[in-house]
């Protein structure tokens, strides 16, 4: 099995950096840890089995974390997997889109 390198663009790590506040901000213990790590159980998933995501638009794939309403969008660039989106499913999927345009 080929192990693949990752890469988070700037962009998609502050929308996880604003995501995990916004959880912090809500004040249930633990709710942003657990946000935190449901995108780090999605990325394991996309680095276990990238092909196992079906392309959406351009090369661009969509994995959804298991309990909280995001969507990692990722493509694939020789053996490395980029992240271009850590979006929320409410949020306009053009914001992703024109990332990788």
């Amino acid at each position: 099995m080929m192990k693949y390198k990752l890469y988070i663009i700037p962009p998609a790590r502050e929308e996880f950096r604003l995501a995990r506040e916004w959880y912090r901000q809500l004040k249930v213990k633990g709710l942003s840890n657990r946000f935190a790590k449901s995108v780090r159980d999605t990325v394991s998933k996309i680095q276990s089995n990238p092909y196992a995501f079906a392309i959406r638009y351009k090369n661009v794939r969509i994995a959804h974390t298991d309990t909280f309403p995001f969507a990692l969008h990722f493509f694939l660039d020789n053996n490395t997997i980029i992240i271009s989106a850590i979006i929320f499913q409410g949020r306009n999927p053009t914001i992703a889109r024109s990332r990788v345009e």
